[in-house]
């Protein structure tokens, strides 16, 4: 565990799973940015700023639930969790009939399971607080997968549409907002590791002509969690510059 100073209560406390890398770290910036305290749990250690007044890295394995319930119960020495982002996430790429059921289950344990119970053990909290806000990371693949053997992670993404709907009636009645963020393809420090013609194909399918950035889906984040988005819940809105939009994007010269 690497903890903060924890020498000063913040106005507000988010969690972030998922948030050493890619999105989820994206994300947490933002929220630092904003000036708000930051738990950032993830498998791998995070590095958000030098400065760790600010935030605190709590290893946290997603798939499983101690671990998330500890993540979320951390806040409670920061005044309690105002927003939760469940960020983290995996994916293995096999045929349906080449993909040993542990496997299976392990992407549903981290992308779906782990989010259910991180909003489990958040939502008493918030409760307490009087409301909060919880964004869930979809993707476009639940509702047009990008790529072949992509199954688990579809079903997964799928699912995290249906349960961002389904808690509306659940958490409304206690000012708790829920939405979710579906990215298409996004810059990330793993996606830079790839040729050049692959950006090129990619950027071709997409009707701006060029990948998201962390940043862009941060903001989007940040924008719903915020007072401004006060009142949106139950909706997943959609980042991918037009991709699924439309059937073929190649010309894009009007």
């Amino acid at each position: 565990m690497e903890a903060g100073n924890g020498d000063r209560q913040p106005a507000r406390t988010s969690v972030v799973t998922g948030a050493a890398s890619g999105i989820g770290r994206g994300i947490a910036m933002r929220f630092l940015a904003d000036g708000w305290f930051v738990i950032a749990a993830d498998i791998q250690e995070a590095n958000l700023a030098e400065d760790r007044r600010a935030w605190r890295w709590l290893r946290c394995d997603v798939g499983c639930e101690e671990d998330v319930a500890a993540a979320i119960a951390a806040a409670d020495e920061f005044g309690g969790v105002d927003v939760l982002v469940n960020c983290a996430g995996i994916t293995a790429k096999l045929p349906i009939d080449q993909i040993p059921a542990g496997e299976w289950q392990r992407v549903l344990d981290v992308n779906l399971t782990g989010s259910a119970m991180a909003i489990k053990h958040a939502v008493p909290i918030m409760k307490r607080k009087g409301g909060g806000s919880i964004v869930n990371i979809a993707s476009i693949a639940a509702f047009s997968t990008p790529s072949p053997q992509n199954n688990v992670y579809a079903a997964t993404k799928g699912a995290i549409v249906s349960l961002t709907r389904a808690l509306v009636y659940e958490l409304s009645a206690h000012n708790i907002r829920i939405n979710a963020v579906a990215p298409g393809m996004i810059m990330t420090p793993l996606l830079q590791t790839l040729p050049d013609e692959w950006f090129i194909s990619r950027a071709s399918r997409i009707p701006l002509g060029r990948l998201g950035t962390v940043e862009e889906v941060a903001a989007l984040v940040a924008f719903l969690v915020s007072d401004e988005a006060s009142y949106i819940t139950g909706q997943t809105i959609v980042a991918d510059g037009g991709l699924t939009s439309v059937i073929y994007a190649a010309d894009r010269q009007g």
